[in-house]
């Protein structure tokens, strides 16, 4: 560039005592400046464009970095990114950085960069190189969530599970991932509510932790009906006192807290009120309450008579853990995990998937979600089994179905309606199949799964594999926002 200005100064001189060159003189000297600022914008608009990609390089890695927090391969993802959305030797650029910190604690990733880049016109001007800078930030926040656990408490979930330990031991651990993700190292949090639906042959609806006492049942008047187990026609329902569940008779002093699902054997698969959340009219039905299961579950009395039906002890008790209704403090959802300790039972998934359902949505039996909500809010269920549907003497459906992995064809159906009707009311299903690789098993937890891939479906072999799959999870339902 200096050896063009000496050759054009040179041309010049002798128009200088020319009058007839007096013009050019004036051109030449216009021509300086205009080409001068034209380099300069040149140099300029190179500098702004690689700031720019700068820029969109670090917000798409402090992102991916955000998703991921507390995995350990954060660092390698936001490197990833950053590389992938600003490819070496762009426009001729090199770059430092990028350089970031993470506070855990507060959930923030801050990111910087700069590149420097070789002028072309401004180099006539002593400017070799231009240097630009970007920096960005990202905080995770769990923007008004509303989750439930639906945790597999079945027998099988005391075998032991690949990698070590039992499959429950594997599940709360995962479990205790995912809220540690969550909450962070808050107590609480406003916009956060986590409840708890341990579910086997049937559900425990009993809240996690409070004594039953049948002195203390009360009852509430209702429109009159006709009680659809009995014919009879009733004007009440009846509330333990440790349940918001309304059933329909007085339970008995040795209830251990289990109900019946909301069905009749009348031929219609696929039109009864387990499909749905609240009080409801189906087939002539009125159920505006649950029908209580006896002292061990069976539809028959006495534990003889049902271990003669099925040769074997499938009327297990309820399971000893209650519903935790969803709520907003880290030690109380911990410590309902940590209690998963006793499977037992069969598998019954829509009897898990519809109470995690009503604990989830505004409105009876439980009804501590929030109806009208200031923020907007998403709304997620976790369900969790290690097999396929199994029928029993004592499950939710008093066995109509069968025995064994036999009784799927009619409650596998039952299962993928209910999700759709789940679906549909924009809730989020995250399904998780664990230590069991069962093809059939695949393709009905991925049609309950919101979308039949990650993040919403998940296969875990192992213990091991189980934990990255709820720290994905977390990851996937906190939601990002740059906030500078």
């Amino acid at each position: 560039m200096r050896a063009w200005l000496a050759w054009f100064w040179q041309r010049l001189k002798p128009l200088m005592g020319d009058r007839k060159g007096v013009i050019a003189v004036f051109l030449a000297a216009a021509i300086l400046p205009t080409v001068g600022f034209l380099g300069v914008a040149t140099d300029a608009a190179r500098g702004y464009l690689v700031q720019a990609r700068l820029s969109r390089a670090l917000d798409a890695a402090a992102l991916a970095g955000g998703r991921v927090m507390f995995s350990p391969n954060r660092d390698a993802d936001i490197q990833m990114y950053f590389d992938a959305n600003f490819p070496p030797g762009y426009l001729g650029a090199t770059v430092t950085g990028p350089t970031f910190t993470v506070d855990a604690n507060s959930e923030v990733i801050t990111l910087s960069a700069s590149a420097t880049i070789d002028t072309t016109f401004m180099h006539a001007f002593g400017f070799d190189t231009l240097n630009v800078s970007a920096e960005t930030e990202v905080t995770r926040q769990t923007q008004m969530l509303d989750v439930v656990l639906a945790i597999d408490m079945s027998g099988s979930m005391g075998s032991g599970a690949p990698g070590g330990g039992t499959r429950i031991q594997a599940a709360r651990n995962a479990a205790t991932a995912l809220i540690n993700i969550l909450f962070g190292n808050d107590e609480t949090k406003p916009l956060l509510n986590i409840g708890l639906v341990p579910w086997s042959a049937k559900v425990n609806v009993m809240r996690n932790g409070e004594g039953y006492d049948d002195t203390l049942t009360t009852t509430q008047v209702v429109p009159a009906f006709t009680n659809p187990i009995t014919g009879a026609p009733q004007t009440q329902v009846y509330i333990p006192n440790n349940s918001p569940v309304p059933l329909l008779a007085p339970p008995p002093p040795d209830w251990q807290g289990c109900v019946y699902q909301r069905y009749l054997d009348d031929g219609d698969d696929l039109n009864d009120a387990d499909l749905d959340l609240y009080e409801v009219t189906k087939n002539g039905f009125e159920w505006f309450a649950w029908e209580l299961t006896g002292p061990e579950g069976e539809p028959v009395p006495g534990w003889t008579d049902c271990a003669l039906a099925i040769g074997g002890n499938e009327c297990q008790p309820c399971l000893d853990h209650g519903i935790t209704p969803i709520q907003n403090t880290k030690t109380i959802i911990q410590n309902a995990i940590d209690e998963l300790t006793s499977p037992t039972g069969t598998t019954n998934i829509p009897e898990g998937l519809a109470w995690a359902w009503r604990v989830l949505m505004p409105g009876a039996p439980f009804a501590q979600a929030d109806p009208d909500p200031d923020f907007a809010r998403q709304q997620a269920i976790v369900l969790l089994t290690d097999g396929e549907n199994h029928g029993g003497s004592g499950d939710g459906y008093k066995g109509v179905f069968g025995l064994g992995t036999g009784a799927g064809t009619d409650m596998n159906p039952r299962l993928v309606q209910l999700a759709d009707n789940i679906k549909a009311g924009g809730v989020t299903i995250y399904t998780i199949q664990f230590a069991n690789g069962g093809g059939a098993l695949q393709a009905l937890m991925k049609s309950v799964a919101t979308e039949p891939d990650a993040p919403y479906y998940h296969y875990a072999p192992d213990a091991a594999t189980l934990q990255q799959v709820f720290q994905e999870i977390a990851n996937h339902l906190s939601e990002l926002r740059l906030s500078k």
